[in-house]
């Protein structure tokens, strides 16, 4: 009897689960990517939240898990009007086991655009919709400062009034990740500042 005693406990010992992020520390611009683990398939739900700096517990959408590693990239990159510097953790709860790590986000000057204005300079590169159509997206951008313009102020709304077309190739150079966020910004700040992006600014 006591030699089957070791095989009895590992048959009946509850499941690992372990969570880990690709990097310690993230920028404005990078992709959060986290890989759960776990020592058994059980056919469960796992679990996953999110704690900010400011205290703020959130759940992360994750689902069952069918294989003993499962990779989890984010869709959206870390951006300043939606992600604020400072430690997080996650943590994931799995057929009773739980399991949590921490990262942090810095601001090392890059920039995180929001996936749907990506999703819309697409739809314009390939004519679906219009400059016209595009420009809501810069304003946007302005108006929550991801592209910085000195002579705009507090209060200030602002309104695209010209794109020239040409513009459409840096557009598509983004799309398709030939640049990256901080490139595509810091051109479109460049030619806002040069007057091919033509800005008009009214006082709210």
């Amino acid at each position: 009897m006591m030699s089957i005693l070791p095989y009895m406990d590992q048959t009946f010992a509850a499941p690992s689960v372990s969570i880990e992020t690709s990097q310690e520390t993230y920028h404005y611009g990078d992709h959060l990517n986290f890989m759960i683990n776990v020592s058994e398939i059980t056919g469960d739900i796992a679990t996953v939240y999110i704690t900010g700096p400011e205290g703020k517990k959130s759940p992360l959408p994750v689902g069952q898990i069918f294989q003993e590693h499962t990779e989890f990239p984010a869709r959206n990159p870390f951006a300043a009007d939606d992600w604020e510097t400072g430690t997080y953790t996650l943590e994931v709860e799995y057929s009773g086991a739980k399991s949590s790590v921490q990262f942090t986000i810095e601001d090392a000057g890059k920039i995180g655009i929001p996936s749907w204005i990506k999703d819309l300079a697409k739809m314009w590169v390939t004519d679906l919709i219009s400059g016209k159509n595009f420009s809501v997206a810069i304003e946007y951008m302005i108006n929550t400062e991801i592209i910085k313009i000195p002579y705009i102020a507090t209060g200030d709304d602002a309104d695209v009034t010209s794109i020239p077309a040409w513009v459409k190739n840096n557009a598509g150079w983004w799309a398709t990740g030939l640049i990256d966020d901080t490139e595509f910004a810091v051109a479109l700040q460049y030619l806002i500042k040069k007057g091919i992006i033509t800005v008009n600014l009214s006082n709210m």
